[in-house]
């Protein structure tokens, strides 16, 4: 901050040096005389009327009688007024070629003015005059003094941006060096909040992935061990001696435990594709009540031990949405999957509209899920089971991709208690 202050000061004061000093090789010689020229005309143009009223009154007279009327008429001037030999006066070569052209010769700025009385070589001398209104002539110490109050002023105004701006700054460096946590606080009435702002939400964004991928990476290390795990264990029986039906049993094992390894690539794949390729949807007009069923119809070979039904409200037989129709069809059958592992006998699945949203309910007759963990189980890899299975216990992405595809939709998931005793999953957008 001194540095930047200093600098700024020292700036100021060489230009207004140099502006001082310099005034004459910046402007140039020929644009000086023009500017000299056009004073002298200018003092010429002002005392030109004077002079003449006074060679009105002198010509005429002896010069005894000039000096006695130069005398009179001094009571009636503000400044002093004399007659004088032209060969006394202090001028150059140029000033007295003026003189005997009968023009006037201004001296000292303005201050002292000649006029020659025709046909003698008596010289109306009129001055020193003075300005009697204040100079505006600004010296050095009158710029400095100036510089420094603007300087000051500058400070005072800058101060506060450049402390905002270091706590920016500081901020910044530590994220950078792998303080995720670190964020700027400034006041919210402070002119450089939106830039905080800004910077704390991508900060926050991007420790919020950083932890994402973290999560992810050490869920999938351990959803990936588990499998191997089983299929090391399958071929190292399958190696030992045994009967060809025990062989075989093995192999299907290491076969199931390939396709739950395809299965997990597969929805990591996905909950991937969404969360990077959020502006990515295709969205098309879809009647909705043919493509549920269509969707459900799909899903029901890998429910057997349910029962699965589809109902159309009435009010929504003619219902239109934009969605994405792959994607949505995704989210549905991922519910649907979900309520059959839980599900005692049956699954509805229940379209409607609620004034200008559409509705999509999947109820099961299970357990039912507590009320405390229904925000948690759209997180990736939660599984509220205590211990996991293969039938029940899943890779925890199901219903996370179910909240991304319904979160680009611009809508949202639901999860209360179904009236058929279980669980109520209900799409909303």
């Amino acid at each position: 901050m001194k540095r930047i202050f200093l600098s700024f000061f020292l700036y100021i004061m060489i230009s207004m040096v140099g502006l001082q000093y310099m005034q004459p090789l910046l402007i140039g010689k020929p644009l000086q005389d023009y500017y000299h020229e056009e004073y002298i005309a200018y003092w010429r143009d002002l005392t030109r009327g004077t002079f003449q009223l006074l060679l009105n009154e002198l010509q005429p007279l002896t010069p005894a009688e000039q000096k006695r009327r130069i005398e009179q008429l001094q009571n009636h001037f503000g400044y002093p007024l004399a007659l004088t030999d032209s060969g006394h006066l202090h001028v150059t070569t140029a000033e007295r070629q003026q003189l005997t052209k009968h023009l006037i010769v201004v001296k000292d700025n303005g201050e002292m003015f000649y006029r020659l009385i025709p046909k003698t070589d008596t010289v109306i001398a009129m001055g020193p005059v003075k300005d009697f209104a204040p100079s505006v002539q600004i010296d050095l110490l009158s710029w400095a003094v100036i510089t420094l109050l603007f300087g000051l002023m500058a400070l005072l105004w800058a101060r506060p941006f450049w402390s905002k701006l270091n706590a920016i700054c500081n901020a910044a460096q530590a994220f950078g060096q792998g303080d995720f946590s670190a964020r700027a606080q400034l006041p919210q009435r402070s002119a450089l909040a939106p830039l905080a702002n800004t910077f704390n939400d991508m900060a926050g964004r991007i420790q919020q992935l950083i932890s994402s991928h973290k999560e992810l990476t050490r869920a999938v290390s351990h959803e990936l061990r588990t499998p191997i795990a089983r299929i090391r264990f399958a071929l190292e029986m399958a190696h030992a001696p045994a009967n060809k039906t025990d062989q075989r049993m093995f192999l299907n094992e290491i076969n199931r435990d390939v396709d739950e390894l395809d299965e997990l690539v597969s929805e990591l794949l996905t909950h991937a594709r969404f969360d990077r390729e959020a502006p990515g949807l295709r969205r098309e007009e879809q009647l909705m009540a043919p493509w549920l069923m269509q969707t459900v119809t799909e899903v029901k070979p890998a429910l057997a031990k349910v029962t699965v039904i589809c109902l159309i409200a009435d009010d929504a037989q003619k219902m239109r949405a934009r969605i994405a129709p792959r994607d949505m069809a995704r989210a549905v059958s991922n519910l649907i999957l979900n309520a059959g592992k839980y599900a005692e006998k049956q699954i509805v699945v229940t379209l409607e509209t609620q004034e200008d949203r559409c509705l999509i309910h999947i109820d099961d007759d299970g357990p039912g899920i507590p009320v405390a963990d229904r925000e948690r189980i759209f997180e990736p890899f939660v599984r509220l089971d205590s211990s996991r299975s293969k039938e029940t216990g899943g890779h925890g992405l199901g219903l996370a991709i179910v909240k991304q595809v319904i979160t680009l939709h611009g809508g949202s998931v639901q999860v209360e208690a179904s009236p058929l005793g279980g669980a109520r999953f209900t799409l909303l957008w």
